[in-house]
């Protein structure tokens, strides 16, 4: 088990505090593992695992996962001119997908378009028993998970960003099987894993990050393992998709209330709840694209209900109608 230096102790623990500074956007599980290998520490955007050695020889897991936006900046231009990460030998990015790649697009878009490229290309079949290369899953169009991982990771280094394989375990209702998903660096935002078997930009609380390949699978148990929360995530082309930016909602009273101010509750897809008071303003931020049901409460009393449909990137402001006492509006 590899054992955590200062620096990354400090790295961990700073991933840990941005998660929890979002908890309702946070999915966690807690495993135990007793035997074989053992997971290893990890941090980066959106996921931290957190390895602690048990009594009984084992090492107890947590992971946490965030849905929240995830922040990048830049443009295409600047992953463009950094430094080269190294490609295969004899591996270049297709012609069509090259074309695509316009300097202006943000470091986001562009690297999702790769990422969809590998996505479209390439078919799970889990009984490929081809080279699993990047070269030769496109070429066959099929591969194992590793395959496309590997596929998608040869992409976005020939496109000229940072990227790597993770090894590791996926734990499902029938147990634990050896699984490759992927990171990718952006400006602003730093690693951000990504499992391109099941959407973009996501990973789940049952994703288990090791250092190596996992050829024997240990012994797992689960603790407690909640939903991966992937149904709240906008969709693109029935891809589940975490988005780099979220919407702004911004609510305001039309003058100021003099005591015990109304609270504003905004609900969300997946039984997200926010709430804050209106004093005479209250702001929801980095809220994922979709459909929102804002309630203004006084003394308990829903007195106004609206729906909203936010896209990325929105800041949609709004004025309570002027509140009376006992009444509601819908």
């Amino acid at each position: 088990m590899r054992v955590l230096g200062l620096a990354w102790t400090g790295v961990l623990v700073l991933a840990w505090a941005i998660l929890m500074a979002m908890p309702v956007l946070a999915e966690e599980a807690d495993y135990l593992v007793t035997a074989g290998d053992f997971p290893v520490a990890s941090a980066s955007n959106g996921y931290v695992q957190d390895v602690r050695a048990t009594a009984a020889d084992g090492v107890a897991v947590h992971v946490a996962t965030s849905l929240a936006p995830i922040g990048a900046t830049g443009t295409y231009a600047v992953i463009v001119a950094g430094t080269k990460p190294f490609v295969p030998p004899g591996f270049e990015l297709p012609k069509r997908l090259r074309t695509k790649l316009r300097p202006e697009l943000g470091s986001w878009e562009a690297a999702t378009m790769v990422l969809e490229w590998a996505a479209d290309r390439v078919s799970i079949d889990t009984a490929d028993n081809g080279l699993q290369d990047a070269a030769s899953v496109l070429e066959r169009g099929r591969g194992r998970c590793s395959g496309l991982a590997n596929a998608a990771v040869a992409l976005l280094r020939a496109a000229g960003f940072e990227a790597r394989t993770v090894s590791g375990l996926l734990i499902g209702d029938g147990g634990a099987i050896p699984h490759r998903w992927l990171e990718c660096r952006l400006p602003g935002a730093g690693w951000i894993a990504t499992d391109p078997t099941l959407g973009l930009w996501t990973v789940t609380p049952r994703h288990l990050t090791y250092s190596t390949t996992v050829v024997t699978v240990p012994k797992i148990r689960v603790i407690n393992a909640e939903t991966d929360g992937l149904e709240r995530l906008p969709r693109h082309d029935g891809k589940v998709v975490r988005p780099n930016r979220g919407a702004d909602l911004v609510c305001r009273l039309p003058t100021k209330w003099r005591e015990n101010p109304p609270v504003a509750v905004l609900r969300g897809g997946g039984g997200e709840v926010r709430r804050t008071r209106l004093d005479p303003e209250a702001r929801f931020s980095d809220l994922l694209p979709g459909r929102w049901v804002l309630e203004v409460e006084v003394g308990g009393l829903v007195v106004e209900r609206r729906t909203f449909v936010l896209r990325s990137g929105d800041v949609h402001s709004y004025t309570v109608q002027p509140l009376e006492d006992g009444r509601s509006r819908s």
